[in-house]
């Protein structure tokens, strides 16, 4: 399970179709008064401030947006496409409403499932590279937190050259990130299937009834509204931050610290990596529960672990407290788990070890976790604006237990594979922790340039080196030898693959 770019994903040669969603009536289009979620006004704010800075007329464009793409191995049937994609419209509000920018207020307006209609253009047949242009321009120059539809799916069908394959075609969607997480969109993997399945088949889909992140956005306001100078959240978040500035990548942080206030213009590199096998991945789970300590807490202390341990370049400190952010899902109500929206808090997470002690790590890790429970719940940007903190995360560290979305079990069979956009920081690292049926993966995009690109390889060979040691019981974790290389082996995200002349500019 890797989550990169589509650029890692080898298209075939085939006909592409766009498929958009429209309101062609405007009088459809109703004033919402519903406030928009604390996350969802950052982004927004976060994406006009962008605007004045980079340039969007590249063939890419400069949407941030994150989607998915699957195969779907049934007949290729247009119009049982479009009715896909219109009954899963409707089923999300998120899907259907936008946001108008008025000077500085921001207004939010919502349509009806019944005013969205789907409207299709066939592209033509392209080659695979062809097909992988088409999208990123298709998606990049097409999506935007300001212009609705937020988001924009494609097909590609009759795969194929010297033999056409009518039985099966791939599904490209993407979303802007203001109306979709993560976890959305790989629950819209496994709602694209069923609805097509079940429209193709003539019957009803079991979906169960969900909720609207519209109304979770109610509720997230009114718990900004409770958060003040002595709340509690934000005393973790002003001793964590202590000079008001977010922590680097530890290996990056002299680069980090020089490149601060500047516009980013770098391109950033992209890593996607197997670090366990399913049984080491069980072996490791274990080795945390017996320190009473979560996944969750067990990948902090893998971080920490890594950082304490790894073979420092000239000049880099990697001594003391290993400090990240770590995302937290938000969807405490029932009708919120199935929901598609940006449902996500975070928490300052500060890891000090005074050892290489194995346990002693997972017990520290999961101290510190548990004294941030909760904080996700309080809305970052509240928070921000009482410290007065207007930097933003620079080292972020996400652990997604996948095994138990809806339809997980089928992902390896559909060939599905997690999309984001191209993303340019000069400062940013982050790192995702994926656990799968296939055991766990680790994801990771980083500043393009030479110095972070080998700093991350090390770094993530460092995290798998550790978590092996983890769950083959070590009772401390050994440091490698100087000049040891730890790179991890090739992947499917860096191997050559068909669309070669397209990947080249990926660096992994």
């Amino acid at each position: 399970m890797h989550f990169t770019e589509l650029a890692d994903y080898p298209l075939p040669d085939g006909t592409v179709t766009e498929w958009t969603p429209s309101v062609s009536d405007p009088a459809a289009w109703r004033p919402d008064a519903r406030p928009l979620a604390f996350t969802h006004e950052a982004h927004l704010r976060h994406s006009l401030e962008r605007s004045r800075t980079l340039d969007t007329t590249g063939p890419e464009g400069d949407a941030e947006w994150i989607g998915a793409v699957l195969e779907i191995d049934r007949t290729y049937d247009p119009e049982v496409v479009r009715r896909t994609v219109q009954r899963w419209i409707a089923r999300h509000e998120a899907l259907r409403t936008t946001v108008d920018a008025v000077g500085e207020s921001l207004a939010r307006r919502t349509a009806d499932p019944s005013a969205v209609t789907v409207t299709d253009r066939v592209v033509g047949f392209r080659s695979g590279a062809d097909a992988h242009d088409h999208l990123l321009s298709f998606l990049g120059r097409g999506l935007s937190p300001f212009r609705w539809p937020h988001v924009l799916i494609a097909t590609v069908s009759e795969t194929g050259f010297l033999q056409v394959d009518h039985d099966r075609f791939l599904l490209v969607f993407g979303a802007d990130h203001s109306v979709m997480d993560a976890y959305s969109m790989l629950l819209s993997v496994g709602e694209f299937r069923r609805i097509y399945d079940h429209e193709l088949d003539a019957r009803e889909h079991d979906l169960p009834v969900i909720g609207s992140h519209l109304d979770y956005s109610v509720h997230d306001r009114r718990t900004g509204a409770d958060v003040d100078a002595d709340s509690e959240a934000v005393a973790v978040w002003d001793r964590f931050l202590r000079d008001g500035r977010f922590p680097a990548f530890p290996v990056l942080a002299a680069d980090a610290d020089r490149a601060e206030g500047r516009a980013a213009t770098t391109r950033q590199g992209a890593l996607s990596v197997s670090i366990a096998s399913p049984a080491t991945t069980t072996e490791f789970a274990a080795r945390c529960r017996r320190s009473d300590a979560s996944l969750t807490a067990g990948v902090a202390a893998v971080v920490a672990l890594a950082q304490r341990t790894i073979e420092p370049a000239p000049g880099v400190d990697t001594t003391g407290p290993c400090r990240f952010v770590m995302p937290m899902h938000t969807r405490y109500a029932p009708e919120f788990a199935r929901a598609v929206g940006w449902f996500v808090g975070v928490v300052p997470v500060s890891v000090d070890l005074d050892s290489d002690h194995a346990d002693t790590a997972l017990v520290t890790a999961a101290e510190n976790m548990r004294a941030v429970a909760g904080v996700e719940s309080r809305p970052w940007s509240a928070i921000a604006a009482l410290l007065g903190v207007v930097d933003v995360p620079r080292f972020v560290v996400s652990y997604l237990d996948l095994r138990h979305v809806p339809d997980a079990a089928s992902w390896r069979d559909w060939r599905v594979q997690p999309l984001r956009s191209a993303t340019y920081s000069d400062t940013e690292v982050y790192l995702w922790f994926l656990r799968t049926r296939e055991g766990l993966f680790l994801s990771a995009r980083f500043p393009g340039t030479d110095a972070a690109t080998a700093a991350v390889h090390r770094f993530v060979a460092r995290c798998r080196t550790v978590v092996d040691a983890l769950a083959a019981g070590a009772e401390t974790v050994g440091r490698p030898a100087p000049n040891d290389s730890e790179r991890p082996a090739p992947n499917d995200s860096e191997r050559p693959a068909p669309n070669e002349a397209v990947r080249q500019e990926v660096r992994a």
